[in-house]
């Protein structure tokens, strides 16, 4: 069996498998990016965090919760920033980059994908996919203000904004042109959301159109096991996977797909009733060390109804923690989700 599993080499920066968890708001916090890593992700990225938010307050505090990284268990790792102004993006940059808890991040990524209504109606996210030059000038400004701190810049985006106009390949070309070191697709316009079939032909012409340059490519949408990161990367020719709403509630699915591009010939259980209990519960502690019981309990429900979809005869106990309010209360539905005979 062929192996596709292999660093991941931006500039300088190597990251040692080129298996990645999505930049996704309200998922990729730091604690769940640090069990993605202890699953088999090798390089994770922040939630997206505003540029303009950063130098409106001159100063990281009020994105920190976004922001927060920790370097020392959760693998290799970028901060993903969005905006519209170029000079927004000059200053943030340094502002992380000189900040004690935040210099050791090994990647600033651009966000010029995020199809939601918020961030396009202010210019950002796939929005510049139709404002090229806007995105030069952004991509350019960051390369300048990361560079005396040694960091690469890299660009996440879509095919296009919709069908009529896929202008990934071009816009790939810009990017490195404009300095990115490395690019990542989301192969579905901005039209399309989260809707419909990734196009993964997009990616193909995408990496066809930067040979060459050295400039690595990650590939993104409908990766959601091993035989589907096999088949994007052997249909493809991307140089890794990126895994987004896959991995919602299912960090199991990186040691599936790094199994699969390591060609072991091993079966990869799925976890019970405990092992997933006991995952919720990480999730939930991390979760509540960084935001407080009263915000950590509360946003921690979307990411349990992903953990416990399509477990049986949960639908009673998933409504339940919908209102749950404290630890405690989400421990007593998590020792009765443990109680279900399979």
């Amino acid at each position: 069996m062929k192996k596709h599993l292999h660093p991941f080499q931006i500039g300088d920066l190597i990251i040692p498998e080129n298996i990645a968890l999505a930049p996704m708001a309200g998922t990729s916090t730091c604690i769940y990016r640090t069990i993605a890593h202890e699953h088999g992700a090798a390089f994770g990225v922040t939630e997206l965090v505003s540029a303009r938010g950063i130098r409106f307050k001159q100063s990281v505090e009020i994105s920190m919760r976004y922001l927060r990284i920790d370097p020392d268990h959760e693998g290799k790792t970028g901060i993903q920033l969005f905006g519209a102004d170029p000079e927004d993006f000059s200053y943030a940059i340094p502002c992380i980059l000189e900040d004690p808890r935040l210099n050791r991040v090994d990647v600033i990524d651009l966000n010029m994908g995020c199809p939601v209504s918020k961030v396009v109606k202010t210019g950002a996210g796939s929005s510049l996919m139709i404002d090229p030059r806007l995105a030069a000038s952004i991509i350019e400004a960051s390369v300048r203000a990361a560079e005396p701190y040694g960091k690469p810049v890299t660009v996440k985006f879509r095919s296009g904004w919709d069908e009529e106009d896929i202008n990934a390949p071009e816009f790939a070309k810009m990017c490195i042109d404009s300095g990115a070191k490395a690019l990542a697709i989301h192969a579905r316009t901005q039209k399309q959301m989260y809707r419909g079939t990734a196009d993964w032909e997009v990616i193909r012409k995408t990496k066809e159109a930067i040979a060459g340059t050295g400039v690595p490519l990650w590939g993104n949408g409908d990766v959601t096991d091993g035989a589907s990161a096999i088949a994007m990367l052997e249909t493809t020719g991307c140089d890794g996977v990126m895994v987004g709403r896959a991995a919602q509630g299912n960090p199991w699915v990186f040691t599936e797909i790094r199994a699969a591009l390591a060609a072991e010939d091993k079966v990869i259980h799925q976890p019970d009733r405990k092992m997933r209990a006991d995952v919720i519960r990480r999730h939930l502690r991390g979760l509540c060390g960084e935001l407080g019981e009263k915000t950590g309990v509360k946003e921690m429900r979307s990411q349990i109804a992903c953990y416990l979809k399509g477990q049986r005869g949960t639908a009673d106990i998933k409504n339940r923690l919908m209102t749950a309010g404290t630890i405690e209360e989400v421990e007593c539905l998590l020792q009765e989700y443990e109680s279900i005979d399979d």
